[in-house]
């Protein structure tokens, strides 16, 4: 198990028909499964269930994407319908041959071995679980994620640099932080890492990067005060130039360690939380892109959100939903972003559309 609130998701034995069925998945193609009750009745497992969500892991074991379960049946395999074949994402065109397929799969001597029954056949009898899904978040792999705290940490930095410094006083729309104030939270939250890696890792298992934003008391009024009193305090403390180049260095620092450390290994978050290291990134690539809409709402200039990190915040929040939510709303990414952050209020219909597009509400401090 990769979470600790989470089940695996595997579809299929290691190897190339899951590699398949993962691309399937994630491509967006495949959108329905199809286990059978003996199956789950071997592993002492309840069958899943609405709302249900789980990690889907590859071949080696590495988590890819939070699927949630959208719909249960138990159907006798006579009785699989077109629809879900077709959605299955493994280019079927009749029941025939969908079942030809997974005639394949469960009599061969992999799922005979795996049950114990080296004899076991099904029938139009079997009972099926036919279950759909949706891909909640995705999980980016740690090169992708690391490019994007390289690029959005720069553009953060340029766009700072190029800013009268005056203008590093103007308000933000969170309030009563100044630019200054914001940027010096970002960039402190950014540095953290340094300090978790300089720590022993925990024991697991980890939290998800979902729930690392859970509202508990971790975003509860006095902790965000402390947040924001300390970070303009750092900020109060230096000239502008001397803020960013601290900045520039602690996310040249963060850079560089990370990319010679395994994704997998197991920090120490600031709430006490263990996570993989690659999903606290992903927590940093939304603090620098969620914070940077507002520093350049505040600057009054256009935003320098970078394609990666609009993708990797899209990708936690949306799963493969974000450029459908964003084309119904009518807004760019980072208009869809500010949205779905809480930065720009929604009305009651979007809000409720971004509901039914799947969004995964994130309490940010």
């Amino acid at each position: 198990m990769v979470y600790d609130s989470l089940s695996d998701y595997e579809l299929g034995f290691p190897g190339p028909l899951r590699d398949k069925l993962v691309a399937a998945v994630l491509d967006g193609s495949k959108t329905s499964s199809t286990g059978l009750v003996i199956g789950y009745e071997h592993d002492s497992e309840p069958l899943p269930e609405p709302g249900q969500r789980s990690t889907l892991i590859d071949s080696d074991g590495q988590p890819l994407a939070i699927l949630e379960v959208t719909e249960v049946r138990q159907v006798p395999l006579g009785e699989i319908d077109l629809a879900h074949a077709i959605d299955e994402g493994e280019g079927y065109s009749s029941v025939a041959d969908w079942r030809a397929g997974h005639e394949s799969f469960w009599h061969s001597d992999e799922m005979r071995g795996y049950l114990g029954q080296p004899d076991f056949t099904v029938d139009d009898g079997t009972v099926t679980v036919a279950e759909r899904f949706r891909v909640a978040s995705l999980i980016p792999d740690a090169t992708t994620v690391g490019v994007a705290i390289a690029a959005e940490s720069a553009a953060l930095a340029t766009a700072l640099r190029a800013a009268p410094p005056a203008d590093l006083d103007r308000p933000t729309c969170c309030p009563p932080w100044t630019v200054r104030g914001e940027f010096a939270h970002a960039a402190i939250a950014l540095s953290r890492t340094l300090a978790m890696l300089d720590a022993p890792p925990p024991p697991g298992p980890p939290v998800d990067t979902a729930r690392y934003y859970s509202p508990d008391e971790r975003f509860s009024p006095p902790a965000d005060r402390e947040r924001v009193d300390s970070a303009q305090d750092f900020a109060d403390q230096r000239t502008p130039a001397a803020l960013i180049g601290w900045f520039e260095e602690q996310a040249a620092q963060v850079v560089a360690r990370v990319s010679g450390t395994p994704g997998s290994r197991l920090v120490t978050t600031r709430h006490g939380d263990p996570m993989r290291l690659t999903d606290f990134q992903v927590t940093r690539v939304v603090e620098l892109a969620v914070h940077g809409l507002d520093l350049a709402d505040a600057l009054g200039v256009a935003p320098w959100l970078t394609p990666r990190a609009a993708g990797i915040v899209e990708g936690l929040l949306f799963g493969l939903s974000a450029p459908r939510a964003a084309r119904e709303l009518g807004v760019d990414r980072a208009g869809l972003l500010r949205r779905a952050t809480g930065r720009v209020a929604v009305s009651d219909a979007e809000r409720a559309r971004l509901r039914e597009l799947g969004i995964t509400w994130l309490t940010l401090g």
